[in-house]
């Protein structure tokens, strides 16, 4: 934690102090810019509402938060699985970092109450909505960043993430079919899979397509979905099933 101490914003109110104090304990990390955190807080809807107060919303520090989260993840996990491939570090990264998994850290951090929100955003429970949390935690993270340094976001988003990290690590990860199966034929065959799009249907708006994954010459499963990747998951998913019983996953 930081050890110097935060000044509260110039003419602040006793509320807002409050607040702040109440969620940089939460968060562990106590700001030298408390303008920072506050405009982490800031949900656009309350600028849309009130436009004179002409302040910036969290989405630039969501960014920023974004990319320094990704960062601190990849190097976590690459220090830590050196065995690991590609393939599986980016999968597990995606669950690490993606909205559903921050939007139950914020939740646990109770950073909804702390956000400062338009009326009509705040009566649909936008206080309670995992993206809206999610993109705000990324934003704390943001603010972090530039409010005490990079050792300090990692700091603060490691210990976050302890759970979910400790989970994989111990219970392992439900990998992509595509990762396994090209695993796989590395292993047996030294190639990797083919996916190819043998058909595409439907109007625009509601595509489907039709993938076969074929290993040279042969076809090891066929699969369909409303997308390129969910049509390619579903082959590979489907050849896994097939695979002669002296190849196992």
């Amino acid at each position: 934690m930081h050890n110097n101490s935060a000044a509260p914003a110039e003419n602040a109110p006793d509320s807002q102090i409050e607040h702040i104090a109440m969620l940089t304990k939460r968060l562990g990390y106590k700001f030298r810019d408390n303008n920072l955190l506050r405009q982490a807080l800031m949900h656009r809807s309350h600028l849309n509402e009130k436009p004179e107060e002409s302040p910036l919303s969290n989405e630039r520090l969501e960014f920023l938060g974004d990319a320094i989260l990704s960062s601190v993840i990849s190097r976590y996990l690459y220090d830590h699985y050196p065995n690991a491939s590609e393939g599986w570090l980016t999968e597990v990264r995606s669950q690490l970092v993606r909205n559903d998994t921050l939007g139950s850290i914020a939740r646990s951090q109770e950073i909804g109450r702390y956000l400062i929100m338009g009326r009509g955003v705040e009566a649909q429970n936008g206080r309670d909505r995992t993206a809206i949390l999610g993109r705000a935690w990324e934003a704390i993270i943001g603010a972090i960043y530039l409010d005490g340094g990079i050792r300090s976001a990692q700091r603060i988003i490691l210990r976050s993430l302890e759970v979910e990290i400790r989970t994989i690590a111990v219970a392992g990860l439900a990998r992509d079919p595509k990762s396994i199966l090209q695993e796989i034929c590395q292993a047996n065959w030294r190639e990797a899979p083919q996916y190819y799009t043998i058909d595409q249907s439907g109007p625009s708006h509601n595509l489907n397509f039709r993938v076969e994954v074929r290993m040279k010459n042969d076809v090891l499963g066929t699969g369909e979905g409303k997308s390129k990747q969910s049509a390619e998951k579903a082959a590979a998913n489907a050849a896994l099933h097939a695979l002669p019983e002296d190849i196992s996953p």
